[in-house]
């Protein structure tokens, strides 16, 4: 079981049980590199984004949605801005990875509905495809007013603006 808490502005995940990271995880390097990013990332995407699986009741398996993601640098950073139906970026980490034109986004993402908080916290790898898309595979962690509720698998397709 993994409980959310939020004390004093912080944001805490605790998890109750030892879990194995997903295979996805074993096979990811970051790198320690200098911050250089291929030129192709920047500006904005039009994302399609698909549920492939889900152990989440609030989030169903061939779902689709669409949103809008844009790359720019900020301060020498690369800084990735989500444009989805009305969730927040709370917690925000990039990554470049050791194989090239790939990218780990690490982000918890919060919505507050009908006086129920939601918070999601994402995994995704980003594969560069070509100058035009890019295709993504997410981890995602659900809570509700702080307890787990469930994790899902998504696959997005991302095409430039």
């Amino acid at each position: 079981m993994k409980r959310l808490v939020i004390t004093a502005g912080m944001l805490l995940v605790t998890s109750l049980n030892s879990v194995k990271s997903d295979k996805i995880h074993e096979t990811l390097r970051i790198s320690l590199s200098a911050q250089s990013y291929d030129p192709r990332i920047f500006g904005t995407w039009e994302v399609t984004t698909v549920v492939v699986d889900s152990n989440c009741r609030y989030v169903s398996t061939g779902e689709e949605s669409l949103s809008k993601l844009n790359f720019s640098l900020i301060d020498g950073k690369l800084t990735p801005t989500w444009f989805g139906h009305n969730w927040n970026l709370v917690d925000n980490r990039m990554f470049k990875l050791e194989e090239h034109d790939r990218l780990l986004w690490v982000r918890d993402n919060s919505l507050v509905k009908e006086r129920k908080f939601w918070l999601a916290h994402s995994e995704d790898v980003f594969n560069i495809e070509s100058p035009n898309y890019i295709t993504a595979q997410s981890k995602i962690d659900q809570y509700l007013n702080g307890n787990y509720v469930g994790n899902y698998k998504t696959v997005s397709y991302l095409k430039k603006f």
